[in-house]
């Protein structure tokens, strides 16, 4: 029997009616804070209750250690805040479903119309509001790391802002064409400097920390045990520094970039309830219809404190 492929006009994500109603608090917080796919947005620094543009409230204290010796008060020391911006934009995702495109379909059995002739629940409610929050989810996980305003996104990420606005503060660093996944790390992870070895990353796509894995491999670093499965990041050897297996990086195969959870801040609002996920029924044209909305903006402290590795070509 031949295979026909259907395609649904508008059912690929959306939301559901009760469940929507009961869970929106648990889904919104799920696309907002990146709680199903990524994890970058739930490690790094949030300051919330940002509406548009924000300065950094972030304070950095460093006391002078002098002589107690004799009597006498002498003031010394540096705390300074931070005195840089942070701009959240407002991001929303929509999409209308028609109840009647799943009749003669597989699913029709789905496909309740009550009296009135209106449909009374949304077909798959619960499996697509739960599809909306992941698939937000990894793209905003990528849009924190890749997003370029000049390249059409809504917001620039980690690594866009390390190339190009903070590019003069960032610590740039050199990996020739030819180099192996494992040597550029290593350049990347010498020149952390010595304050941020404790608590160090470097963010690596899947491909080149895929290719990092296997180097161990064979250079008997790692006895690898299928059973744990492939972690999520790895110590490189010899240091505290940790390789971690980036997913909003996914595609970038020339860029390694360091830094600490600290100093990278994500920012959004989740405090006066200007975020949305909503699902209803129209009665206007008889179409389920979906609202998600909230606003989203990444940034990191201090520039100076991020290491950027660039590869001549390609790594993997």
């Amino acid at each position: 029997m031949a295979k026909t492929n259907v395609t649904l006009s508008g059912y690929t994500v959306s939301a559901l009616t009760n469940y929507v109603e009961t869970e929106k608090d648990v889904l919104i917080r799920s696309v907002v804070l990146g709680e199903s796919k990524g994890d970058t947005i739930a490690n790094c620094r949030k300051q919330l209750g940002v509406k548009g543009t924000e300065r950094l409230n972030y304070l950095n204290v460093d006391p002078a250690l002098q002589s107690g010796a004799g009597c006498g008060f002498n003031a010394s020391g540096n705390t300074a805040f931070t005195e840089r911006d942070i701009t959240a934009v407002r991001i929303k995702a929509n999409d209308q479903f028609c109840p009647d495109d799943l009749i003669g379909k597989f699913a029709e059995y789905a496909v309740r119309i009550g009296a009135n002739g209106n449909a009374e629940n949304m077909p798959f409610e619960r499996e697509i509001a739960e599809g909306i929050a992941e698939k937000i989810d990894e793209k905003l996980e990528k849009l924190v790391w890749q997003g370029s305003v000049s390249g059409g996104d809504l917001i620039d990420g980690f690594l866009t802002q390390a190339l190009g606005a903070d590019s003069a503060a960032t610590v740039n660093v050199s990996i020739a064409s030819g180099s192996s996944v494992y040597d550029a790390i290593k350049k990347v992870v010498l020149a952390i400097p010595e304050n941020l070895l404790d608590k160090a990353l470097v963010f690596v796509s899947p491909a080149i920390y895929r290719a990092y894995i296997q180097e161990l491999v064979e250079k008997n670093y790692y006895h690898y045990d299928p059973s744990f499965g492939e972690p999520k990041d790895m110590f490189f050897p010899g240091t505290s520094v940790k390789v971690h297996n980036t997913l909003g990086l996914a595609g970038d195969k020339k860029h390694l970039y360091a830094s600490v959870w600290d100093n990278m801040v994500y920012a959004t609002d989740l405090m006066n309830d200007k975020e949305e996920f909503r699902l209803w029924f129209s009665d206007d044209d008889d179409l389920f219809k979906y609202k998600v909305k909230w606003n989203s903006g990444v940034a990191t402290l201090y520039p100076d404190a991020v290491i950027l590795g660039t590869a001549a070509t390609d790594l993997v």
